[in-house]
């Protein structure tokens, strides 16, 4: 969507007491910043349903405080996936009077795009090296990509085995932001299976259908990157951490009943390969820890119990360290990427102990995989201030929401950047 000057043009909008009047549609005024990114995005989608292509709409009397949030609405709810159409999808156009805010709106729409982009992408396309290769173009952060000899060199071994079946070898994408004066360390990890067929677990073909966006977690970390590139400014010092690979069957891969020594020296029994996610984390959480860093926070698309428990719109949010917790819901409150603090039960690791191992992967029980799944890679992280965001809800939805697409969402990266933006 292009927002440039008002002018006389196509529909009419403006804010106040809500209805058609002298050549106008009235919208209500928004109560709440996210209030105000659905209004928008209700705006767009009612261009683009009567293909009316350009609007003007006024901001004037709409609080200023709901002006950017409003024009993100819009914004964000004009993508589309059309990369491999003959015919693009066009966007809508809508001119906008007292538009402050604008500049931001645009460099937030796109970043989300650039992650929702790399989500929704082909998985022969943005497989590990295809990932590698989107993350190396940047040029205001320093990029380095590992292959299999740096990932055996620094006990990426869980990295490694679940990628072993792929014939694209397994990559880890590290990038570092240093602005001068940084007095805070952050670190960010982020899960990047790039296909997840289950391994020798296979999921049945309906689980599998969407699975190439099982690497959202990588992708929103590259994107505060990519933020970065857009011009947005942070204090902190930061460090993404990206493990990739491609989880399918063959005669490579690994098995139920494996045990894989980690660099931690812990030992897991492979349980489940569709299970194979936290191996990635429990990696990078172990290298995160070297890094001597404040905070360390993960995003994966982890558990389909996390979808159970909370539906596609809420992530689950997992920490023990209280004021970090509360520092990620403000930035939720903010973003409108909602987050629900869940418990971390000690009680539950009983589930996960092995017979064979220190640790099995997962548990063949229903109940509290979510849990679970944070418990092991807890684990990996001895650190206090850590933070597991398991966003397989959000990060890729089933439909629409608002402005949040079908598909690949983009979910997290505008999250982080509020985060960041809150370190001093």
């Amino acid at each position: 969507m292009k927002i440039d000057e008002y002018r006389k043009k196509g529909l009419n909008f403006a804010f106040g007491r809500e209805g058609f009047r002298d050549g106008t549609y009235y919208l209500e005024t928004p109560s709440s910043k996210e209030d105000a990114r659905r209004k928008g995005a209700v705006l767009t989608g009612v261009l683009k349903k009567l293909k009316a292509g350009e609007a003007n709409i006024s901001l004037e009397k709409l609080p200023v405080k709901f002006r950017q949030s409003f024009l993100e609405g819009c914004l964000l709810a004009d993508y589309s996936f059309s990369k491999y159409k003959k015919e693009r999808d066009k966007e809508a156009v809508l001119y906008v009077k007292g538009a402050k805010g604008v500049p931001e709106a645009e460099r937030i729409r796109d970043v989300v795009f650039f992650v929702r982009d790399i989500v929704n992408d082909a998985p022969d396309k943005v497989n590990p090296e295809g990932f590698s290769k989107i993350a190396t173009s940047f040029k205001k952060v320093k990029v380095f990509v590992g292959d299999e000899g740096w990932l055996r060199e620094n006990g990426f071994y869980g990295t490694l085995t679940v990628g072993r079946g792929s014939s694209v070898p397994p990559r880890v994408v590290i990038f570092r932001y240093k602005p001068e004066g940084a007095r805070k360390k952050i670190v960010l990890v982020g899960k990047g299976v790039t296909f997840d067929s289950g391994g020798l677990d296979l999921k049945p073909p309906k689980y599998m259908k969407g699975m190439h966006m099982d690497m959202s977690g990588a992708a929103a970390v590259l994107g505060v990157a990519r933020a970065v590139e857009a011009g947005f400014k942070f204090n902190a010092e930061i460090v993404g951490i990206m493990p990739l690979a491609e989880n399918l069957p063959s005669a490579t891969s690994y098995k139920p009943a494996d045990v894989i020594e980690m660099a931690n020296g812990k030992t897991v029994e492979v349980e489940n390969t569709d299970a194979e996610g936290r191996l990635l984390l429990a990696d990078a959480l172990i290298y995160a820890e070297k890094e001597n860093a404040d905070v360390v926070i993960d995003l994966a698309t982890l558990t389909g119990a996390a979808v159970v428990g909370l539906g596609e719109l809420v992530a689950a949010m997992y920490s023990r360290d209280d004021g970090e917790a509360d520092k990620m819901e403000r930035a939720s409150s903010e973003t409108g990427e909602l987050v629900w603090r869940m418990p971390l039960l000690k009680e539950y690791k009983e589930d996960l102990k092995s017979k064979r191992a220190d640790i099995k992967n997962a548990d063949y029980g229903r109940s509290g995989g979510s849990i679970m799944a944070a418990l092991f890679l807890g684990e990996f992280i001895n650190k206090d201030k850590w933070i597991h965001l398991d966003i397989a809800g959000p990060a890729m939805l089933s439909k629409s929401f608002y402005y949040m697409p079908e598909g690949g969402t983009g979910f997290g990266v505008r999250l982080l950047i509020q985060y960041l933006r809150g370190e001093k």
